[in-house]
């Protein structure tokens, strides 16, 4: 098995998923945390700390035991969201191991960076992604991630699949 120390995600917000496959996809987050811990050395998760994909992500590596380095685009980054929410972004906060901020306010640019940052320090992804959906910022990591060659585990919420999807080694720089 390759070694991972260290796995990110990126996936969809909650909004883009039918309301019965968040669940799936939360239990299958929990599950690859413990797998990829137990056989691929995976020892750091990457979360870009957004509501849904991101911050599931980042619930099950505090969960797993693993530790977490939180890559923030911008401090009001949780600021419109649902009070539970913002709470929960709190909480993760608090008990992550790294905290990097790519800028002082919203800006797409700040997501780029912080998706480009969080790629660069990945060994892995996981990637919460319904393959139809071609624009916004999930296809655009995915396509950063191919283009690196770092491997992608593909947890598809509307087919209920898990799948590695890439495992060319990251192109020499």
């Amino acid at each position: 098995m390759a070694a991972w120390p260290t796995v990110m995600v990126t996936g969809h917000r909650p909004q883009h998923l039918a309301p019965a496959d968040r669940p799936w996809v939360r239990s299958e987050l929990n599950r690859l945390a413990v797998k990829l811990r137990a056989e691929h050395g995976t020892q750091v998760g990457v979360s870009g700390m957004a509501i849904g994909s991101d911050l599931w992500w980042t619930d099950s590596v505090d969960r797993a035991g693993l530790k977490l380095w939180a890559h923030i685009p911008f401090p009001q980054q949780p600021d419109k969201w649902q009070p539970a929410d913002r709470v929960e972004w709190e909480r993760l906060c608090r008990v992550a191991d790294k905290v990097k901020t790519y800028g002082g306010y919203y800006d797409v640019r700040t997501l780029h960076a912080r998706n480009d940052g969080m790629i660069e320090v990945s060994a892995a992804a996981i990637a919460v992604w319904l393959p139809g959906k071609t624009s916004g910022g999930t296809a655009s990591a995915v396509r950063k991630l191919d283009g690196a060659g770092v491997p992608i585990i593909h947890v598809d919420p509307a087919a209920r699949t898990t799948v590695l999807r890439r495992t060319r080694k990251r192109n020499a720089a």
